[in-house]
């Protein structure tokens, strides 16, 4: 089995590091707002654990692997098996790295780092019984397309290898 994948750094990872040094205090939130954001944060989780139980079962079936050329030749020039992960693997690992970007800025209550909603409000193809959380997800998203809806995939749409397409 390949060592675990880099994770694949999103935009809005990538962007908000950069471009916000100091953080600003933030503003205190109603009762409601902060119950909406609570049940954000708890599904994306359970989203998030069975993403997490699928890719541990593909890495388990032997799926798992290098999530890009480059990172395969990383892995060979080491010694180590240099095998491309499956396209499920790779899209399990997409979504929980994009719940992921949204997150943890989220729990670290700085709503100026904190994106509009995950870049990713749809499953992986291979994982349609995560349509009806994914659906709710959207409902507590109103007006939020995600990156992943804006033309098909978007230049915006986080991939396993840090670029957009």
């Amino acid at each position: 089995m390949a060592a675990p994948p880099f994770l694949p750094q999103s935009p809005a990872t990538s962007s908000h590091a950069a471009g916000n040094a100091a953080s600003t205090p933030s503003t205190p939130r109603s009762p409601g707002t902060r119950q909406r954001e609570q049940q954000r944060m708890d599904l994306l989780m359970e989203i998030n654990v069975e993403l997490l139980q699928e890719v541990s079962k593909l890495q388990a079936e032997g799926k798992g692997g290098a999530t890009t050329p480059q990172h395969a030749a990383q892995l060979k020039q080491q010694g180590q098996p240099s095998d491309l992960a499956s396209q499920e693997y790779i899209d399990a690992l997409r979504h929980v790295q994009a719940n992921f970007t949204y997150l943890m800025p989220a729990a670290q209550g700085d709503a100026s780092k904190t994106p509009q909603g995950p870049a990713l409000l749809g499953p992986p193809a291979h994982m349609p019984q995560l349509q009806p959380k994914y659906d709710k997800l959207k409902e507590l998203f109103p007006g939020w397309p995600g990156l992943d809806q804006r033309g098909g995939h978007s230049s915006a749409s986080p991939q396993p290898n840090g670029t957009a397409t």
